[in-house]
């Protein structure tokens, strides 16, 4: 959804390894404390520090990255078939009925048979099992928040988080942040007038040898871990800190948000951040543990090499049931006769477990963000389509920031649309090798995941539809992309309008406006006038020469447009070659 750090010596480090003031969580899997230590000692382990929540971006030369175990393209069509289900209204009760239960059964099984494929098509037992696991995603779902599982794992979903009155709130500021001449409003570079951003973090932020903090000294610029091509050197979002008490309530302890000026949304942002809680921490106690809700029956013979054992077998089976590969090639002259073998070969194909036994139950929340702070980036932007433009493409597939942000979850509400079509968000995310295959045996895998020599090692996941009050949680490991919509009526506008809220890795402290005062020019200017006009009269030259001391370390627009422009060509250069070096990586078919 968008494209997307320093102090002087004695100051704020850069890249802490702190919780940030957490307090006990006994009887929790996870106690967030970490022992105070003195910043010198962070920067010594600056370089060394990793995460327990897996990151989109590799930290140095010696992290090859992380990949999900691939999972066959049958039942990646189950997850969408649950997905599809789950959309329905009040899904969790109509499950229960045996008549629509039987329905939705039928249905699924007409329209899970795939004509051109029809090795990927559903069996029964796969149908089966998507039903019954139904009751699992039931007992996941918070009935007072509505938060759940959405398209897939770690990906978190709810239609009722955000209460009418909240929601209203919001409206009334936005419009307001809108209601300004044609002229001054900021319809974000490149977007052709189609998105309005009224709230964007790569307005005004943290520019290395230019931005100072509350001492006046540069920010220190964080070391990077190795050589990565995936911190700027000259730029970083803007993070406010905020409390979460013991009750889960969210506040503001930064004096002020990156470019939020209207004191109306201080409020309401208090209390999205309060209502994101606990899908972010949904969505982290997922990523504290691996994938493991397997569909599918899956190898456990004795003698299969470690990595191998449980995981989805080749459709080649010996006279003993056990996984082989077809006739090794001597020369070209045997092409012919291993040919002949696949031919005459029969296939095992995918098929799900008999009987769905609670794999979800796993899902449990075991990361509480409760009694400490976390860092927050917050956006706000309209896609607003009209007669003469009146159909948005989509996004790109990408992920949040760059390392120097170190965000680990998006949330996101869609607080408003009017006239557009239905849209959603999709999902890809990277994965491992598959196992299981012979040199370039593309029948094998092509039958399993779709896959042949030089396809590209990620999976789509699905998408969750953008409706009108949904909020949507999900990891900064998926990439995610805004699948295109336009305009219901062509002769009217439409829009879509969404806030954004960007979680930097509670177990790191990036700079922040707690300790880097405002950059903006004109709001250090305004409160200063306001300041001197209510108590004392000096000659006007006098303000102004007053107001010019005050704001040496601030930002004009004109300049703060500047930097942004460089940000975003850095940032779309990267977004290109993260993409193909952690979600496009070729699949070579070499032999296992």
């Amino acid at each position: 959804m968008s494209d997307i750090e320093e102090s002087s010596s004695g100051s704020e480090d850069a890249f802490s390894s702190t919780s940030r003031d957490a307090e006990d969580n006994s009887g929790s899997d996870f106690d967030p404390k970490v022992p105070n230590m003195c910043v010198e000692a962070f920067q010594e382990m600056e370089s060394l520090f990793r995460s327990r929540y897996p990151h989109p971006f590799p930290s140095d030369d010696w992290d090859n990255g992380w990949g999900d175990t691939p999972r066959t393209i049958v039942e990646l069509r189950m997850c969408a078939l649950s997905t599809t289900l789950r959309e329905k209204e009040r899904w969790w009760e109509k499950v229960k009925d045996k008549d629509i239960r039987a329905k939705w059964r039928a249905e699924a099984l007409e329209q899970g048979q795939d004509k051109a494929n029809p090795k990927w098509s559903l069996t029964e037992g796969m149908v089966d099992y998507v039903l019954d696991e139904l009751d699992g995603y039931a007992k996941l779902r918070d009935e007072a928040t509505g938060i759940e599982l959405a398209c897939y794992e770690r990906v978190w979903k709810s239609d009722q988080l955000v209460p009418q009155d909240l929601r209203d709130r919001l409206v009334a500021v936005a419009n307001k942040l809108e209601d300004i001449p044609d002229a001054q409003k900021d319809w974000h570079p490149g977007s052709n007038k189609q998105v309005l951003d009224l709230v964007h973090p790569s307005l005004y932020p943290v520019v290395n040898g230019r931005t100072r903090n509350s001492t006046g000294a540069h920010v220190k610029w964080p070391r990077p871990r190795g050589d990565s091509d995936y911190m700027s050197d000259k730029f970083q979002w803007l993070p406010s800190d905020f409390f979460i008490d013991n009750n889960g309530e969210a506040r503001l302890t930064s004096s002020y948000i990156n470019n939020v000026c209207d004191a109306d949304l201080y409020p309401i942002i208090d209390k999205l951040v309060t209502l994101a809680v606990p899908m972010w921490e949904r969505v982290l106690s997922d990523l504290c543990r691996p994938l493991s809700n397997i569909r599918m029956k899956v190898i456990d013979d004795e003698d299969a090499y470690d990595d191998y054992r449980g995981r989805v077998g080749c459709i080649w089976r010996d006279e003993n049931g056990r996984c082989t590969d077809p006739p090794y090639l001597e020369n070209h002259d045997d092409e012919e006769a291993q040919e002949e073998w696949r031919a005459r070969q029969p296939q095992v194909l995918p098929e799900a477990l008999d009987a769905y036994t609670g794999a979800l139950d796993i899902i449990k929340n075991t990361v509480p963000l409760k009694g400490g702070s976390i860092q927050v980036i917050v956006k706000l932007a309209n896609i607003v389509l009209t007669p003469d433009n009146p159909k948005y493409a989509g996004g790109k597939w990408h992920v949040e920031g760059m390392l120097n942000e170190n965000i680990v979850s998006t949330f996101i509400y869609y607080y408003d649309e009017e006239n557009i079509t239905a849209s959603q968000l999709n999902f890809r995310t990277s994965i491992i090798e598959p196992c299981y295959h012979g040199q370039d045996d593309t029948d094998c895998s092509t039958v399993l995941y779709g896959m042949q020599r030089d396809s590209p090692l990620c999976q789509d996941l699905g998408g969750v539809k953008t409706l009108e009050g949904r909020c949507i949680a999900f990891p900064n490991i998926y990439q995610h992309q805004v699948q295109p919509f336009e305009l219901k009526e062509a002769s009217k506008p439409g829009h879509r309008k969404i806030i954004a809220l960007f979680l930097v890795d509670p177990m790191t402290t990036i700079p922040s406006a707690t300790k880097i005062p405002p950059q903006q020019a004109e709001w250090t200017v305004d409160i200063l006038r306001q300041s001197l006009e209510a108590l004392c009269r000096l000659p006007p030259e006098l303000v102004d020469l007053i107001c010019s001391f005050a704001s040496w370390n601030t930002m004009s627009r004109a300049e703060a447009e500047v930097y942004r422009k460089e940000l975003m060509e850095e940032r779309s250069v990267m977004v290109k070659d993260h993409t193909e070096a952690r979600y496009e990586i070729e699949f070579n078919m070499c032999e296992h």
